[in-house]
């Protein structure tokens, strides 16, 4: 039981990491609306605002840390919770 639990940990500090990484990646040029939804996004390698671009960018990032396609919902939500958390401060 113990070992599930610090393997579930694990699995959101790598969520985490990767979500900041994304933020950082667009120097936290994210905007959403007050309840969470990715409206555009500004992609410093390609140099554009995109509101398709977010997904993109949240893939791309997974991918470079491994992660399976079912888990970028998970990093997704972790991105969102951060932006809103520094919106709020």
């Amino acid at each position: 039981m113990m070992n599930q639990i610090s393997i579930m940990v694990n699995f959101e500090k790598i969520y985490k990491r990767v979500a900041l990484q994304i933020i950082k990646r667009c120097h936290g040029a994210i905007k959403i609306t007050k309840h969470g939804k990715v409206v555009e996004v500004y992609d410093l390698k390609r140099h554009i605002w995109s509101d398709g671009l977010a997904g993109l960018i949240i893939k791309e990032e997974c991918r470079l840390a491994d992660l399976k396609e079912w888990e970028f919902a998970n990093v997704r939500s972790y991105v969102i919770q951060e932006l809103l958390a520094k919106s709020k401060e």
